[in-house]
């Protein structure tokens, strides 16, 4: 295992891919810490800069595929990862863990609700957004509970994360009692204190839209908040952010009130 290890510390295209290989048919007999020095070695390949090195782009990929085969072996090595690791490396993290569907869906929702770290709470609702598969539907409980939690960011990622299962899933798979609380929570987010949360709360309710998600009251009350945002409403000015401006203009290009 040393020399395919040692394969992964080359600039090589070739070389790399070729350690990838190789540890993709010596992974599902590892086991331990062996195990776990595998895994560590391909996260460390997330820390090579495609800006720099463009040619290595199909590395990653293979690199991410390999790590989501692992299945939830890997999960705790990825969530080790985290505090040691930078943003780079997290994004290409989040991208195995959703790759891995709804195997992923319960160790990350354990994630969040027993890790001390804020950041780490907030990883793991990143990584349920990557998540197609439609168990992800069972994440909605703690992604709500994340909305109104005190710290912006971890509101900012639940809103974002809500707005992808929406993406994601078929609108059928969503009860309708479901959709309306989903609405709800999205629209009084929209008058969030941070800019980030009302934004990525408005992006979400044109994701409902779009997806035709919304009742017709829904999609009147949207209406109205749209405007308000964009300083069309009567007595009302708009938004001093112009990211929240700029999702709103996107959202109504998606909004049509439904027929009664």
């Amino acid at each position: 295992m040393k020399a395919l290890l040692d394969h992964l510390s080359s600039e090589d295209k070739i070389r790399i891919l070729q350690g990838l290989e190789g540890l993709a048919d010596r992974l599902p007999d590892l086991d331990g810490p062996d195990f776990e020095e595998a895994v560590h070695g391909i996260i460390s390949l997330f820390y090579l800069d495609p800006m720099d090195h463009p040619e290595l782009v199909p590395v990653l990929e293979q690199a991410e595929h390999l790590l989501a085969d692992q299945r939830t072996r890997a999960i705790p090595a990825i969530l080790d990862a985290l505090a040691e690791s930078d943003l780079k490396v997290h994004f290409h993290l989040a991208a195995a863990l959703g790759r891995m569907g709804h195997a992923a869906v319960e160790p990350l929702l354990c994630a969040y609700r027993e890790a001390e770290e804020p950041y780490v709470r907030i990883f793991a609702l990143y990584a349920l957004g990557k998540v197609k598969d439609p168990k992800v539907i069972r994440a909605v409980p703690a992604l709500f509970e994340a909305l109104e939690d005190p710290h912006p960011e971890l509101r900012d990622t639940a809103a974002r994360a809500l707005g992808k299962l929406v993406e994601h899933l078929d609108p059928n798979a969503i009860p309708y009692d479901l959709r309306r609380e989903l609405f709800r929570r999205l629209h009084d987010k929209v008058r969030d204190r941070f800019a980030g949360v009302r934004s990525k709360a408005v992006r979400s309710l044109g994701k409902m839209a779009r997806f035709g998600l919304l009742e017709r009251d829904e999609a009147e009350a949207a209406t109205v908040t749209l405007a308000g945002i964009l300083g069309e409403g009567e007595g009302e000015s708009w938004d001093l952010a112009y990211i929240v401006r700029l999702e709103a203009q996107r959202a109504r290009r998606h909004l049509s009130v439904p027929p009664r």
